[in-house]
């Protein structure tokens, strides 16, 4: 017996720390406890580790190669450490760590400036882990080392940073407070204390600013005028909302890009307001005020009257004011803008000042302000003091103010997750994105390389992650969570919640984790699914998939049945209603209505690509999780169709070290073709994953059993039986399977998957044949004594069947045993009346479809129809019309 022992030893040490929700994938080559293979109570079977179960020849082979390929060549002319240090890039600028020379970022999403910079990093570090796992390669284990080494450098140092004080910088007169704005800054702002202008008919507001610049080269578009970013940004706004508030802005619009000061009681529309007729400069000092009384407001500029006129409204008129601001606008809106400025003398007087006293203002020679007056000259820190001796101070606002939880770790200032908070939108001037979504990818690769890669620092810098969520989310009512939650792009948080339940699970004494995940339920949609109410129409796809994973594996640590049945009947809500042929989902990437499969085709004229890789990959983790559940077939029914197809059609069967070379969808309206490369994207991370962990689902063990799940050719080390499978096999090509026992064995029950496909299935034991129960879809089991040397054969004869599209009996899609056929064809028109091909099929599929001697392919009607799984560019019809 030739039993898998090559990494044996590597986390024998970690051994009780090891997650017992995380044994989806087990400790590279550990011996876990035996409570810890059991997994959640829940479970009914258990996974084997990537380092317990090892690819034999074939095509998932081929295509994990390639990727490991991409792996260990990445950068590598630069040296084996220079892909990870290009993972580091965007941490350690953000960190205030030099780069090595010649080091730039991975590009794309992940370049210098995007907004969801660091995402690709943590997809890369899971990755790094399930290679190495899976290979014992220490090439793997280095660089995996090497980037959470590196990550915990950047840790340190934001925390270093966080805790000094706001800082104050040089003034107009003594110091001031600087305000680094947004896109590109850190939105520091100040609040000023609530009802600060509460019933007041006249008032003064003064203060001097200087502009800030914006650097073009920090754009993601150096060639954009960076004028129209500073659109709508506040020098002050006072009031109760968005539709009651007074404020002066620095550049009204692109219209009219100078300084406006408005007033209103009902929204934009009703604004009154008086606009300058120059632009304020950027870089120097000008003194601005504005006089509001006597049914008149005046703006100033320098001491002179830069604009005037009729203004009914006064700060009585907007009720309570309780978010006063200087620096930034009222929300919700749009998207938050916030000031770019330095700002030093900041003065409220109670009453409108004369021309004379504002001119004295400007001059440095006019007294502060009666209400309230912030010089900005106190200690550093984020209290401003008032010194109008009304005891109004005023609070800074801004990521680094010593309060941060020194757990934070990103690859952009913690603006993002502040914005968010205040319901910034996807893009525009509040530069957003989806914080929380990179967070879980950080956070999912630093557990992985934990728990797979054996390091053991990555527990402690994940750990800090969600310690710093929970603080941050904590302080939040529930309401501002599920607005947070519903907000398109901007409030996508991929699965971090199923991270902080495995984070739970592997930090048993911090129960505050599982709390944090229910902190990410979005409630109206999970009570809805929970209920059986399908909302999914119109969903971001790969937004709401990974949320029931989490509420899973939330529920998997006693966080509550709903989660479960949440779940499950989200499950059944995609598929079959929302699934393609190929296993893939959405048009675009957006869930559109169940059942419509033929009728999304060309239903949205303007997104011809459908069934996002990412969701094949957030679907096949759902369903094997479920599986773990309810040994349900049919959940590993959709894993074969998913991973045989659009899985291995995702990876291009081509080398290269510079992308990951895959796929961001695999496309099913007519005469598409696939696109392939896709650094610094979504796609691009989950198939740097998809493509290291192909075996993670062949094998799973339960108190019953032993059960073969997949057909591919793998060796399964089954340490706890001190037995060896091997598993040898030519499916996909072939519908045969051998599998040979050595070691000790023992009485146990081998359950084989019954494709839903396998009229005929036979197994014969040791030459044998067995009289055994194998209806299609189902489990067969073979019960014995297992001894060293028994072997296994099992036949199921490849056959061609068509499937169906759920609207229409006659648009349909064919396959040859578990592998869909696509036609190698060009579109041939743009609707269904003329875009499908027809084809002549009787009810002998047999005698319609010609093998043509190249495996898995046929012709038929004049057509050549191949598997989707070769990684090639050509156009190709997944869907054609049956005559």
């Amino acid at each position: 017996m030739n039993l898998n022992r090559r990494n044996a030893l590597r986390l024998g040490a970690l051994a009780s720390l090891a997650p017992a929700g995380l044994l989806h994938q087990g400790p590279a080559g550990a011996a876990p406890a035996a409570s810890e293979l059991q997994g959640p109570a829940s479970w009914a079977v258990r996974p084997f580790g990537l380092d317990e179960v090892a690819l034999g020849d074939g095509i998932f082979a081929d295509k994990r190669d390639r990727m490991l390929h991409y792996a260990s060549g990445y950068e590598a002319a630069r040296g084996e450490l220079a892909g990870p240090d290009r993972m580091l890039y965007n941490f350690r600028a953000n960190a205030g760590i030099p780069n090595p020379d010649g080091i730039a970022p991975p590009g794309s999403w992940d370049d210098a400036n995007g907004y969801l910079r660091g995402h690709y990093s943590g997809h890369f570090l899971s990755m790094l882990a399930q290679a190495y796992a899976s290979t014992g390669d220490g090439r793997y284990r280095r660089k995996l080392d090497h980037l959470v080494s590196g990550l915990g450098e950047c840790r340190d140092a934001l925390a270093a940073a966080a805790a000094e004080a706001t800082p104050r910088v040089p003034g107009r007169s003594g110091t001031a407070l600087r305000l680094t704005g947004s896109p590109l800054g850190h939105a520091e702002h100040v609040r000023l204390p609530s009802g600060l202008v509460d019933a007041l008919t006249e008032l003064t507001v003064a203060t001097w600013i200087k502009p800030a610049a914006i650097d073009r080269t920090r754009l993601p578009d150096p060639s954009q005028d960076p004028a129209p970013l500073l659109n709508g940004a506040k020098v002050f706004d006072f009031g109760a909302d968005a539709d009651r508030h007074l404020y002066l802005t620095v550049r009204a619009d692109n219209a009219n890009p100078y300084p406006r000061f408005a007033i209103t009681t009902g929204g934009t529309a009703g604004e009154q307001r008086v606009t300058a007729a120059a632009p304020l400069p950027a870089g120097a000092w000008t003194h601005l005020a504005v006089v509001l009384g006597g049914g008149t407001a005046t703006l100033y500029v320098d001491g002179a009257a830069a604009a005037s006129g009729p203004v009914a409204l006064t700060p009585a008129d907007l009720g309570a004011t309780a978010a006063n601001w200087i620096g930034r606008g009222q929300f919700p809106q749009g998207s938050v803008q916030y000031l770019g400025a330095d700002v030093d003398e900041f003065h409220l007087f109670s009453h409108a000042l004369g021309a004379g006293e504002v001119a004295a203002l400007a001059e440095g020679s006019g007294p502060g302000g009666d209400l309230a007056s912030y010089r900005f000259d106190e200690d550093p820190g984020p209290v401003c003091a008032d010194s109008s001796g009304n005891g109004r101070h005023a609070e800074v606002v801004a990521p680094y103010d010593g309060r941060r939880h020194p757990g934070f770790l990103a690859a952009y200032p913690e603006t993002q997750f502040l914005r968010l908070e205040e319901f910034a939108t996807y893009g525009g001037n509040a530069g957003i994105w989806a914080p929380y979504y990179t967070t879980h990818k950080i956070l999912a690769g630093l557990l992985d390389a934990h728990r797979v890669g054996g390091n053991t620092d990555a527990l402690h810098i994940a750990s800090g992650i969600g310690e710093w969520v929970h603080s941050r989310l904590s302080v939040l009512d529930r309401a501002r969570l599920d607005r947070m939650w519903s907000i398109y792009i901007a409030g996508e948080y991929g699965g971090i919640n199923e991270s902080l339940a495995d984070l739970a699970a592997a930090v048993p004494d911090r129960p505050e984790f599982l709390e944090t995940a229910a902190y990410f339920d979005n409630t109206a949609l999970l009570a809805a699914t929970a209920a059986g109410e399908d909302l999914l129409d119109g969903k971001h796809a790969n937004q709401h998939i990974p949320q029931f994973t989490g509420y899973l594996r939330m529920y998997e640590q006693g966080a509550g049945e709903d989660y479960f049945t949440a779940a499950k009947r989200f499950w059944d809500m995609v598929v079959p209603h929302r699934a393609y042929a190929h296993g893939g989902t959405g048009v675009g990437e957006i869930f559109r209505a169940r059942g419509v499969i033929a009728g999304s085709l060309w239903q949205y004229p303007n997104d011809p690509n459908h069934a996002e890789t990412c969701c094949a990959y957030n679907l096949i983790k759902l369903a094997r999780n479920l599986f773990l559940h309810t040994v349900d077939p049919k959940y590993m029914e959709y894993c074969e169709r998913a991973l045989f197809n659009q899985i291995l059609a995702s990876r291009r069967d081509a080398d290269s070290t510079a992308s990951p070379n895959v796929t961001y969808f695999v496309p099913v309206r007519p005469g598409q073709r696939r696109g392939y490369g896709n650094t610094g994207t979504c796609c691009g991370g989950t198939g740097m994953e998809n493509h290291t962990k192909h075996q993670e689902s062949v094998y799973f063990a339960g108190d019953d059993g032993l059960y073969v799940n997949l057909y591919m050719a793998s060796t399964l080390d089954w340490s706890d039986r001190r037995t060896e499978v091997v598993q040898t096999t030519g499916y996909p090509f072939e519908g045969a399977s051998r599998l040979e026992f050595s070691g000790r064995g023992g009485r146990f029950d081998l359950k084989l998957r019954v494709p839903s496909w396998a009229t005929t299935f036979t197994v014969e034991v040791n030459g044998r044949r067995q009289w055994i129960d194998a209806e299609p879809g189902t489990y067969a089991t073979v019960r014995r004594r297992w001894r060293d040397g028994d072997t296994v054969d099992i036949a199921m004869p490849l056959r061609l069947y068509t499937e169906a599209a759920l609207d229409d009996p006659q648009i349909q899609s064919v396959y040859y045993g578990p592998t869909v056929l696509a036609i190698k064809h060009g579109p041939v028109g743009t609707d269904p009346a003329t875009g499908l091909i027809d084809i002549a099929v009787g009810d002998d599929l047999d005698a319609a479809f010609e093998p043509t001697g190249e495996p898995l392919h046929f012709t038929a009607d004049g057509y050549t129809f191949a598997p989707l799984h070769l990684g090639d560019e050509d156009p190709y019809h997944l869907y054609w019309r049956r005559q």
